[in-house]
């Protein structure tokens, strides 16, 4: 059996209850895929409808963003189950920036999807004769994004480190020691490639920052083989 698939029985959760501050989480996290939903007006008529299935993928893409951060705030509370004042203020600034980027995260995929297809997912913009973005917007867009990616990833970088604050109190064991720095380096990595694509994106580097973020599944690989090879001491 390898180390990884070991993981849930060797990570104690030490919190079983949910927490004031997981349920406002949750609630949070609900709004924020309500806003989605509540953006989809009923359809009208049968072209409405096929307007509202051609923008599936959007909305599902930014579902499922928000999903990998509800995901990673759950995976830390019921790891640590830590209630300090600046756990707090850390997921208050965290569900904040995940709030805010709900509408910029759909038109950011709803543009890359118009894009690389031709679908037209602006159709009232376009009959009014608006441009949808120019191409001197576009780096402002990618400029927003990875603001805002590279800020929840420093945030989550920043929740792990006061995780191993306290540790001791935590009791960790050398495992959850090893896997809690593998989250608290993969964090940073993440938030390493959102400032890259930033800075990319500000000097006009538009397409240099794009293929940053395709690092990201080599970053993830290379954190967990890291991990592994750790683990193998112990």
């Amino acid at each position: 059996m390898s180390a990884f698939s070991k993981y849930p029985a060797q990570f104690r959760h030490r919190n079983k209850e949910v927490l004031r501050i997981e349920a406002l989480s949750d609630a949070v996290f609900g709004f924020s895929v309500s806003l989605l939903v509540a953006s989809l007006e009923v359809p009208q008529t049968f072209n409405e409808l096929k307007l509202i299935i051609k923008g599936a993928l959007p909305f599902f893409a930014t579902v499922s963003m928000l999903f990998l951060f509800w995901y990673q705030q759950y995976i830390f509370f019921r790891h640590y189950g830590l209630a300090d004042k600046t756990t707090i203020v850390l997921n208050l600034f965290y569900l904040a920036i995940i709030l805010f980027y709900v509408y910029p995260l759909k038109f950011l995929f709803s543009v890359l999807l118009t894009s690389l297809t031709g679908i037209n997912l602006f159709p009232k913009a376009i009959e009014k004769g608006l441009m949808v973005m120019t191409q001197t917007e576009f780096p402002q867009l990618v400029i927003l994004f990875s603001t805002g990616y590279g800020i929840i990833w420093l945030l989550i970088f920043l929740m792990y480190k006061r995780a191993l604050h306290f540790s001791k109190k935590l009791e960790l064991t050398e495992y959850e020691l090893l896997f809690t720095r593998k989250e608290k380096r993969g964090a940073m990595l993440n938030a390493c490639i959102g400032l890259l694509a930033f800075l990319f994106a500000l000097a006009g580097w538009v397409q240099l920052s794009g293929i940053t973020y395709l690092f990201i599944p080599a970053v993830l690989i290379i954190n967990q083989q890291l991990f592994k090879h750790k683990l193998k001491k112990i």
